[in-house]
C-alpha cells in the first residue's frame, strides 16, 4: 500500500467529503457541459455524438462502400475527365490526318476580251484590228488515294467570237474532257508524310489510352487509400471514446472510494486530468475525421457547388484482415506485362520507326508513272461540240514516266542518324524503367509482408494490453496496486487498439500499392465508367 493509504481513517472521511463537495461546486467534464446534457443511468457524463452520429441524425450521411464511391470517383473526378478529353483530341487529330485524302472540286469562270493591230496578211477581218472574246467554264476534280497516287478529272469548256474572217466557226464552242492517274513506285509508294500523320495520330491515340487508364488506375489507388484512411479516423475517434468512458469509470470509482475513505482525494484529481487529456485526444480525433472527410471528397469532385460537399461519408466497408497472397516472380511478370509506362515506352520506339521510315523513303529516287486519256470537240453550236467531243473520235491519250534522281542528301543522312540515336536512347530509358518497376515491386512485396507481420504483433500486443488491465484493476480492488496503474493501462489499451486498427488498414495500404505497381487495380473497378466522365463534369458539357 502506497503512504497516503497509512493516514489516520478520519483524516480520509474529512477530505474525502470535502472533495466532494468541491467536485460537485466547481468541477465538471468539458465534453459533458459542451453536450448539455444530465448523467446516465449509472451516474456517468453522456458521451459526445461523433461527426457520423450526428450526421447520421440530421440525415446528411452518405453510406457508401469501398466500390461504390470508387465508381462516383471515376464519374466525377476532374483529372479523369480531363484526361478523357484528351483521347477526344487524339481521336480528332486521326481525323484530321485522312483530311489530306479528302477530294477537291475546284471551278474556274471567266471572260476575257483582247484588242490588237493586224501584223500578218492571213488574219484579216472586218476591221483594221483584231477582236477577241472568250467566255470559260472549267471544273477540275482531285483525289489523292491511298497508294500515295492521285487520280484528277477535267472538264473544260470555252466559248470565242472573233473577227477574223478566216474562222470556220464564229462563235466556236471547244470542250475538253480528260482523266489522269499519277503512281510513285518508288518514292512515297509505301509510306509519305500523310500517311506518317495518320500512323503517329494512331500511336498518339494509344498513348491517351495508356495515360488515361493510368490516371484511372492512379485516382482508384488514391481514393482506396483515402477511404482507409477516413475509416482509420473513425475507429481512431471510437477508440479514444471508449477511452474517455473508461476515464469517466474510473474517476466515478474513485469518487465513491474517496467517499468512504478507501482512498486519498488526490486520486480524484489524477483521474480527472487524465480524463481531461482523453477528452482533448477526443476533440483532435474528431478534428481529424473533418479533415479526411475532406479529402475524400476533393477526390470525388473539385466542383464547390456539388452535393457531396454538403454530405458527411459514411464508410460502410470494415478494416478486417483478408490475407494477400502472391509470389515475387509472378508479381514482378505481372508488372512487366501490365506497366503503362513501359507501353508508352513501346509507343515511343514505334514512333520513331515510323519516322525514321519516312526519312529513309525520302532519300530515294523519284519515280512516277502516270497515264491520261482524254477528248476534244469544237463545233459552232453548243451542243454539237459536245456531240463532238463524245462521238468524233477526237481522243488523245499519254503514259510515261517521271524520273527524279537526287545526287545528294546530306539532310536526310543527319537526320536518320539522329532517329538512330534517339532509338538507342529510347531502349535505355525502357531498361532503366524495366529495373524500376521490378525494385517496385519487390518493395511492395517486402512491405506487404512487414505489414502482416505487424497485424499478428499488434493483435498480441493489444490482447496482452487487455489482459494487463483486467489484472489491475483486480489488483487496485485488492488494495496491491495503486489507481494511476490504472489509468496507464487503460492508455496503454487504447493505444493497443488504435495500433491493431493502423496495422489492418495498413496492410490493406500495402495491398493497393501491390496491386497498383503490377497495374492490376483496374481488374477489380469498373473502369469503363470512367471513358465518359467528361459528360459528368458541368462545366465540360
Amino acid at each position: 500500500m502506497n503512504s497516503r493509504s497509512s493516514l489516520p481513517r478520519w483524516t480520509m472521511l474529512v477530505l474525502g467529503t470535502l472533495s466532494l463537495v468541491f467536485l460537485s461546486i466547481g468541477v465538471s467534464s468539458p465534453l459533458a457541459a459542451q453536450e448539455g446534457a444530465s448523467l446516465t443511468d449509472d451516474g456517468l457524463p453522456p458521451l459526445p455524438q461523433s461527426p457520423i452520429e450526428r450526421a447520421q441524425k440530421d440525415g446528411t450521411a452518405l453510406s457508401l462502400s469501398l466500390k461504390e464511391l470508387t465508381k462516383l470517383a471515376l464519374q466525377n473526378n476532374l483529372d479523369i475527365a480531363i484526361q478523357d478529353t484528351n483521347e477526344e483530341l487524339s481521336q480528332l487529330k486521326i481525323l484530321q490526318s485522312y483530311g489530306s485524302y479528302d477530294p477537291t472540286l475546284r471551278i474556274s469562270l471567266g471572260t476575257t476580251s483582247t484588242k490588237s493591230a493586224n501584223i500578218r496578211s492571213t488574219e484579216t477581218g472586218e476591221d483594221e484590228y483584231q477582236k477577241n472574246n472568250t467566255a470559260q467554264w472549267n471544273f477540275t476534280f482531285t483525289k489523292p488515294v491511298q497508294t500515295g497516287g492521285q487520280i484528277q478529272a477535267q472538264w473544260n469548256s470555252n466559248r470565242s467570237d472573233s473577227n477574223l474572217t478566216q474562222n470556220l466557226f464564229n462563235p466556236r464552242y471547244n470542250s475538253r474532257g480528260s482523266i489522269s492517274f499519277t503512281q510513285p513506285l518508288l518514292r512515297n509508294l509505301r509510306i509519305d508524310s500523310t500517311r506518317t500523320q495518320i500512323k503517329i495520330a494512331n500511336l498518339d491515340l494509344k498513348t491517351s489510352d495508356s495515360q488515361f487508364k493510368q490516371r484511372v488506375t492512379d485516382t482508384i489507388s488514391n481514393i482506396q487509400t483515402q477511404y482507409w484512411n477516413l475509416v482509420l479516423a473513425i475507429q481512431d475517434y471510437n477508440i479514444r471514446r471508449n477511452s474517455v468512458r473508461l476515464a469517466q469509470i474510473t474517476l466515478r470509482d474513485n469518487k465513491k472510494k474517496v467517499e468512504v475513505g478507501t482512498m486519498a482525494p488526490i486520486e480524484i484529481t489524477d483521474a480527472e486530468a487524465n480524463m481531461a487529456q482523453r477528452e482533448v485526444d477526443l476533440i483532435t480525433a474528431e478534428e481529424n475525421i473533418l479533415s479526411q472527410q475532406n479529402a475524400l471528397r476533393a477526390l470525388i469532385s473539385n466542383d464547390r457547388n456539388s452535393e457531396i460537399w454538403s454530405q458527411v461519408i459514411v464508410p460502410t466497408d470494415m478494416p478486417d484482415f483478408q490475407e494477400y497472397s502472391i509470389d515475387l516472380s509472378t508479381a514482378i511478370d505481372t508488372a512487366l506485362a501490365n506497366r503503362p509506362e513501359l507501353e508508352q515506352s513501346d509507343i515511343s520506339l514505334t514512333k520513331i520507326d515510323v519516322n525514321r521510315r519516312l526519312l529513309e523513303n525520302n532519300r530515294k529516287w523519284t519515280l512516277d508513272f502516270t497515264v491520261s486519256y482524254g477528248s476534244n470537240g469544237d463545233a459552232g453550236k453548243f451542243l454539237k461540240a459536245y456531240d463532238s467531243l463524245f462521238g468524233d473520235g477526237f481522243t488523245n491519250w499519254n503514259v510515261g514516266f517521271d524520273l527524279q534522281i537526287p545526287l545528294r542528301n546530306r539532310s536526310m543522312d543527319a537526320q536518320i542518324a539522329q532517329q538512330k540515336i534517339q532509338r538507342q536512347q529510347e531502349l535505355m530509358r525502357r531498361k532503366q524503367t524495366e529495373q524500376s518497376i521490378q525494385v517496385d515491386v519487390r518493395n511492395a512485396v517486402q512491405q506487404l509482408e512487414t505489414r502482416r507481420k505487424q497485424v499478428a504483433t499488434a493483435g498480441a500486443s493489444k490482447r496482452l494490453s487487455k489482459e494487463r488491465l483486467e489484472g489491475e484493476q483486480k489488483r487496485v480492488e485488492a488494495g496491491l496496486s495503486q489507481n494511476y496503474l490504472v489509468l496507464e493501462r487503460q492508455q496503454q489499451l487504447a493505444q493497443a487498439e488504435l495500433a491493431e486498427m493502423q496495422a489492418i488498414i495498413n496492410y490493406k495500404r500495402a495491398v493497393i500499392n501491390l496491386q497498383k505497381a503490377m497495374y492490376t487495380l483496374l481488374e477489380a473497378n469498373d473502369f469503363e465508367i470512367a471513358k465518359e466522365s467528361s459528360s459528368n463534369i458541368p462545366d465540360l458539357k
